[in-house]
C-alpha cells in the first residue's frame, strides 16, 4: 500500500522533471519505506495448497512457492513457541502478507508470513530485509520506465567521474 502512491507520484515525477531530481524522490523515498512497518512494506498473496506442501522434519517441501513457505514457517512458530491461543495458523485459502527477512535471523529462514500483523511474539522486526523489499516492490515497478526513459534509479559513479 505504501508503494502504490509512491509509484503514482514517480510516474508523474519522471514526466514532469529531470533524472537528477527523480533519483532524488527515489531515495528519499527508501528513507520513508525503511521506517515503515512490516505489514506496510509486505506483499499481499493467497495462500492456495498449503498442505500439499508440508513436510513433516523439514516443515516445508522443496520448490514450496515463497509465500507458502513462510506461511509454513508461521505456523510451525506458534507451534514452537506455544502461541495456538494467542496467534492464529495460516490455512489454505487465507489472504497473507509475506516478507523478506536478512539472515542470520532466529528461524533461520529468508521469509515469514503473516495474516494481519506481524506478531510481535516472532520477535522478527528487526530483521525484514528492507533493502530486499524496496527493490522487489517498488524499484522493480519504476525500472522499465526509467531504462526506457534512459535514465537510472539511483546515480552510478563511474571510473569518469573520479577525473572530473
Amino acid at each position: 500500500a505504501i508503494c502504490r502512491q509512491a509509484l503514482k507520484d514517480m510516474f508523474r515525477r519522471i514526466i514532469e522533471t529531470d533524472e537528477i531530481t527523480v533519483q532524488g524522490d527515489i531515495k528519499n523515498f527508501k528513507k520513508v519505506f525503511s521506517q515503515a512497518s512490516a505489514e506496510e512494506v509486505s506483499f499481499p498473496r493467497s495462500v492456495q495448497n498449503i498442505r500439499k506442501w508440508i513436510d513433516k522434519e523439514t516443515i516445508y517441501k522443496k520448490g514450496t512457492p515463497i509465500h507458502v513457505r513462510g506461511a509454513l514457517l508461521h505456523n510451525a512458530l506458534i507451534d514452537d513457541k506455544d502461541l495456538r491461543n494467542k496467534v492464529e495458523k495460516i490455512h489454505g485459502g487465507d489472504k497473507v502478507k509475506f516478507t523478506y527477512l536478512i539472515k542470520p535471523n532466529p528461524i533461520k529462514e529468508n521469509v515469514i508470513a503473516f495474516i494481519d500483523f506481524l506478531p510481535k511474539q516472532f520477535k522478527l522486526e528487526d530483521y525484514i530485509d528492507y533493502n530486499l523489499q524496496f527493490e522487489k516492490t517498488f524499484i522493480s515497478a519504476i525500472e522499465p520506465v526509467l531504462t526506457a526513459v534512459g535514465w537510472e534509479s539511483e546515480k552510478k559513479n563511474t571510473l569518469e567521474s573520479f577525473f572530473t
